[in-house]
């Protein structure tokens, strides 16, 4: 159940993060205004210093309540805006389910179980939606963090205990859908086909995202989910799609804001306001920062980047060159693609910087230098850390290659240096592997042959042979053939002799069978000579012997060789039998 487990963890951690920030805010100070001093002398006069100071104070610390509040909830607010979204797919979801069921052949119970869902549902999201609302409305700071931390603990225990309720299994498509309820839970095709959308994301397959978003599979009146949405808009900028990556992001700018969702508006705010701006709509883009800093007016983090593009768009009609400039360095980085752009975007960012050093967005230029350089290291460190993950892998050439597939007019001369000194490492690494491999390959073919010797010389010979054989192909080939030969030899001069031997011993018994026994098992060794070994060069004599048995074969019974035999029949004798020797110069073979 990873999801339970990450949801109760988030859970924990804002709740402890609002009780620790809350501490941290408790012992901030507030900076009294520079003119204090003045200001108290001329009241004094007046009589009206206790009064001032007192209304000084509640300003101070209205401001820094003010101020501090929403950025000390902001990580409790974002967990309850993605539940609120969570919670908001998963009831459009149902609501089309139940819309569905009126062509279904479905049960009564699970109609209820339907309802009881969706009420479960609805009563989860109106809570959350509740506390979002309560926190944005609070302006004391402690009363906030109670109110979150509560209410927030509250909420989770039902929302985790719907998790692992029932309901989980029907949150499946009206296809699946069986006449007597619902099927067993299963991954709906949408969901899959998201997950891998997200998949080719991560993995940098931008042009493979466009195609996915295009392709998923709705039903109608169906849409992707936000997080999918988002990265098709994403993957539209990385490919140099500008325009349509515009009009994705106020689509879902306008869905947020129906859905109240406080912290996704801000972000697509200031996006699709970076992104007119780079694309030179600077009207448009001025209206999204000047609605940016009403909106969040005390969140000085957020307003501090809207101030600075405001103040950079204000020069456009008198310094037309220094926000051009900055325009494009803006598109450029929104678009960055690590694999096209490496360090392009870094040394844009340098040379605006060099050129432009007094400009009003020089910090906001120092940010963007200072996340260009950060993914573009990040990708650079990818790419090394790959090349020595195929080297170890053996696969060097795949790794060399890697390198050279990196284009290097987008990476600066010190970075050149890095992948030059690696591609170096790597053919030294090859070398010593190489060497390496052969050093082992040499010990085995060493211990081959030593057992291949071995073999030879306790008579093993066909053992012999099929070791020397196998070592032909390789360094050792001229040896073995060599080898192979003379095992060759001394195997058929040994299985000759042997058919000798049974040959003598046929001559001499007068029991029938032990005699057909001997002379087939001697013809027949004399014929194994003939197939295995004949490079022997002993066919000559081995023909003149086999001519002698078959005859004598034939004074026995002239119809015998017609007979059909087969290894291992009674025709044959067994191998202890064979070897029983006979004097050699009593056989009439031996001494041809």
């Amino acid at each position: 159940m990873p999801i339970l487990v990450t949801v109760r963890y988030i859970v924990f951690f804002a709740c402890f993060s609002l009780l620790l920030n809350g501490c941290v805010a408790q012992k901030s100070s507030v900076q009294p205004y520079e003119a204090r001093q003045q200001r108290e002398a001329a009241l004094q006069n007046a009589g009206l210093e206790q009064q001032y100071r007192i209304k000084t104070k509640q300003q101070n610390e209205e401001t820094a309540s003010a101020e501090k509040i929403k950025d000390v909830l902001m990580p409790t607010m974002k967990l309850i805006n993605d539940r609120i979204y969570e919670y908001e797919q998963k009831l459009d979801a149902l609501n089309a389910l139940k819309s569905s069921l009126s062509e279904k052949d479905v049960s009564q119970d699970t109609l209820d179980q339907l309802d009881s869902c969706g009420r479960s549902l609805k009563d989860i999201l109106v809570e959350y939606n509740a506390l979002n609302q309560r926190l944005l409305q609070k302006t004391e700071l402690e009363a906030a963090q109670l109110i979150a931390g509560e209410s927030l603990l509250r909420i989770s225990e039902r929302d985790i205990a719907f998790l692992e309720s029932d309901c989980k299994s029907l949150m499946v498509s009206p296809s699946e859908m069986t006449p007597q309820g619902m099927s067993q839970p299963v991954l709906r095709n949408l969901h899959r086909e998201e997950i891998q959308l997200k998949e080719s994301f991560a993995a940098g397959d931008y042009e493979l995202v466009v195609t996915s978003y295009q392709d998923l599979p709705l039903d109608d009146g169906q849409k992707p989910s936000f997080d999918a949405t988002y990265l098709y808009g994403q993957a539209l900028l990385k490919t140099r799609q500008e325009n349509k990556a515009r009009e994705v992001f106020i689509e879902l700018l306008e869905t947020i804001r129906r859905q109240d969702q406080a912290l996704w508006e801000f972000r697509l705010e200031q996006l699709i306001g970076d992104l007119e701006f780079g694309l030179g709509s600077y009207v448009q883009a001025r209206e999204r920062y000047r609605e940016i800093q009403k909106t969040y007016k005390d969140l000085e983090s957020k307003n501090n980047w809207a101030e600075q593009q405001l103040n950079a768009l204000e020069l456009s009609s008198r310094q037309s060159d220094e926000v051009s400039d900055y325009a494009a360095l803006l598109k450029n980085f929104l678009a960055y693609n690590p694999e096209r752009d490496g360090y392009v975007v870094v040394q844009q960012a340098q040379s605006y910087l060099e050129k432009h050093p007094y400009s009003p967005v020089a910090s906001s230029a120092d940010q963007l230098l200072a996340m260009a350089q950060l993914e573009a290291d990040k990708w650079l460190n990818q790419v090394l850390k790959k090349a020595d993950s195929l080297a170890k892998q053996g696969k060097y050439q795949e790794s060399q290659l890697l390198l050279e597939r990196v284009p290097r007019n987008i990476i600066p001369p010190d970075k050149q240096e890095s992948i030059r000194r690696k591609s170096e490492q790597l053919i030294t690494a090859e070398s010593i592997a190489v060497e390496t491999s052969r050093l082992v390959e040499e010990q085995e073919l060493q211990e081959q042959w030593n057992d291949a010797m071995g073999l030879l010389e306790t008579r093993n010979y066909d053992q012999a042979i099929e070791k020397f054989t196998a070592l032909r192909t390789t360094s050792y080939g001229e040896k073995a053939t060599a080898k192979v030969d003379e095992a060759a030899k001394l195997a058929a001069e040994a299985d000759r002799r042997r058919a000798s031997d049974l040959f003598v011993r046929a001559k001499r018994t007068n029991d029938v069978e032990s005699k057909k026994k001997l002379l087939f098992t001697s013809r027949k060794l004399l014929q194994d000579i003939l197939i295995k070994y004949p490079q022997a060069g002993l066919s000559d004599k081995v023909k003149r012997h086999l001519q002698s048995v078959e005859q004598e074969i034939q004074s026995i019974d002239p119809t015998l060789l017609n007979m059909p035999t087969t290894v291992g029949g009674d025709i044959y004798l067994d191998n202890e039998v064979q070897k029983q020797p006979v004097a050699a110069d009593e056989s009439p073979l031996s001494g041809e």
